[in-house]
Formats: structure tokens, sequence, C-alpha cells
């Protein structure tokens, strides 16, 4: 392999179960240096830290801390976990009626459960560098204009800006509002990046994909239950679409958590290193071929 074949890394979305994303850098980067790293939502979170740091203990230990953090609190996340459980009592179907009559209620009047400076916030401590120049390798993160519809790519300028955007959750965090566009979750239609590492021209491209491994059956069925599954549908086959254009696709075992349950860090670094390692020879064999 000479020294201009470039390798680049897509970081897909995925919520909590984007924590995964630690466990395969950690995983491979003894073995892969990186030439570029894009990121959607949760992979852009990770592929700033990473790109700043080129450090997954510094990541691992940072989310750590995050979780004990006042910013990590206002947003909200363990409050959004309704668990199925196979015979519910009164009182907790209760509770799930009332939160998701509340959530109804808010998106009637409101843009989005919560306003984004929350998850700045969030950022700042979670990303040691504020602008793209002060980063150690190239990184790209992508948000969507619901105005346009167009994919809006972040590679330079604000750093924390940038991974705002492409981490704005629709119907949670409310739209980034900046130059007439209406900037949200770059996942709603790039959920695995790919397509900007073959724009950059990468010689050899690894994906890896944070999403649910497969549907359970739905229990106790109603409105939010139904419209998020179709999502998580459509989310699945676009990534499958999307990671074509990879060399390789890496699909840790997301355990098939729901994208707010962040408290399952150490099982999904785990889960996350184990599919890194795995692939391992797999790389060493796809990109001895090119």
């Amino acid at each position: 392999m000479n020294s201009s074949f470039k390798i680049g890394l897509a970081l897909s979305d995925g919520g909590a179960r984007g924590l995964s994303h630690i466990g395969v850098l950690d995983s491979l980067k003894e073995k892969i240096s990186f030439d570029h790293i894009a990121g959607t939502s949760i992979g852009a979170v990770i592929g700033a830290m990473y790109c700043a740091t080129a450090d997954t203990d510094w990541i691992y230990n940072r989310f750590k801390l995050f979780f004990k953090t006042e910013q990590y609190n206002s947003i909200g996340l363990d409050r959004l976990n309704i668990e199925d459980i196979d015979e519910p009592t009164f009182w907790h179907d209760i509770g799930k009626y009332v939160k998701e009559k509340l959530i109804i209620n808010l998106a009637i009047d409101r843009k989005g459960i919560l306003k984004p400076s929350r998850l700045k916030d969030a950022l700042k401590f979670l990303i040691p560098v504020k602008n793209f120049k002060d980063l150690k390798i190239p990184f790209s993160c992508v948000a969507v204009d619901l105005n346009s519809g167009k994919d809006i790519i972040y590679e330079s300028g604000d750093l924390i800006e940038a991974v705002l955007a492409s981490a704005a959750i629709p119907g949670y965090i409310q739209p980034i509002e900046k130059n007439k566009m209406l900037l949200v979750d770059g996942g709603v239609s790039m959920p695995i990046p790919v397509d900007i590492l073959y724009n950059h021209q990468m010689d050899f491209i690894i994906a890896v994909d944070a999403g649910i491994t497969n549907f359970k059956p739905i229990h106790n069925l109603n409105l939010l239950k139904i419209l998020g599954r179709a999502e998580q549908i459509s989310t699945k086959k676009l990534s499958l679409f999307k990671s074509t254009k990879a060399d390789i696709t890496i699909r840790p075992n997301t355990m098939n958590l729901f994208w707010s349950e962040f408290d399952k860090i150490d099982d999904l670094f785990k889960n996350g290193k184990k599919a890194g390692k795995e692939s391992l020879e797999q790389i060493k064999n796809a990109i001895s071929k090119k």
C-alpha cells in the first residue's frame, strides 16, 4: 500500500447506540490511520471528539463524566425511556399515557422539546476544540435543511455549531435556524455519511452502522410506537443503501436499544470493540486487493 492510499471512516447516527463507535475506533486505531472521518448525529459528535484527540480512552472517560453533569441532566434523555414490560401495572400504564399525551400536546405548539442551546452546552463539554482548523484529522459532518431538502456538509469554521446542526434530532431538538435554513439531524437523509468520503476520493472506505440490529414485536400498540417503528424501518433501509459505497461495513451489536439509553455505554463500548476486532482481518484482506 503506497503512502498516497487514503482511508476514510464513516460513523453513523443512532443516538445512544452510536456509543459503540468508541469501541470500534479503539479496536482499529493501532492498525489503521484514517485520512478523513465523516459523521452523522452521534457519529458527528464522536467523530469530532476523535479527530480532536485521537484518544478513545479520553472520549470514553469524557462521556462517563458527562453523564454526571448538569449539562446531561438538562437534556433529559433519561426521562424519555419508556420500557415495555410483559405485565405492565396499572400505574405503569398511567405513567406512559401521561407522558405520551404530554409529548403530543407539545408537538402541536412547539418546534421541539428542547432548545438547541442545551445540546450546544453539552457539545461544548464533550468536544475539546471549537474550530475545524484545530482538528488533528480532517473531519466532515452533515445536517439537512428542511426548507430545501438539501444535505448541508460542514468541513470548516465553527465545529460546535456544525455538530449541533448534525445532531438536532427532529421533534426533540428545535431546528437550527441559520441563513434562511432550518437545519436538523443529518440522519434524515444520510444516516451513514459514506457519500462524503466517496466525494473526497478516499481509496478505501470503512462504514460503521450503529443502527438497530433487528426489530422486536411491538407491544401495547399506540400512535407514538407506530410512528417510531415506521421511522426505524425507513432509516434502516436507507442506511443499508448508503453503506453500499463503503468497502467494509462494521455493524456492532447495539442490542436494539432505544436511542436515549446512554446508560448502556459500557456494553456498547465492549460490543463495538468486539465488532472492530472481528473486522480487522477482513479489512486487511480487502485493502490488499486495492
